[in-house]
């Protein structure tokens, strides 16, 4: 049975580095922000909508994780991590998160680490 939780502590990572890069943009434009105020924004302000499919991914995680999801355990795990690993992959010509997710982690030496630890987590639950 394939160890989701690593995978799920390289997401939130990256998702977290992601977010706070997107924060500090964010202030540059907007000024200081309280947690909340922010929060609020990223739900809200269509500026973030991109990050959308990264959260869902997060989500569906968990319930593969929990056993929420439909179909065989192993076939969910299988469906999950491949998403995980098609939406990480940046591509200056894909899909709008991907050409972002491109863009900030030439920017970002935070989410490029935080980047090759989920590629590097992939890499072990499909090898063990």
């Amino acid at each position: 049975m394939t160890d989701l939780a690593p995978i799920r502590t390289a997401l939130l990572a990256l998702h977290r580095a992601l977010v706070e890069g997107e924060r500090r943009v964010y202030e540059k434009a907007h000024g200081r922000a309280s947690g909340g105020d922010f929060l609020q924004a990223l739900i809200r302000d269509p500026a973030f909508t991109w990050l959308a499919p990264l959260t869902r991914l997060v989500a569906r995680l968990d319930e593969v994780d929990a056993g929420e999801a439909e179909g065989p355990r192993e076939e969910a795990v299988a469906d999950v991590l491949a998403a995980i690993g098609a939406l990480l992959s940046p591509r200056p010509e894909g899909t709008e998160f991907q050409r972002r997710y491109a863009e900030r982690i030439d920017r970002n030496p935070d989410l490029a680490v935080a980047h090759g630890s989920v590629r590097a987590a992939l890499r072990r639950a499909a090898t063990g």
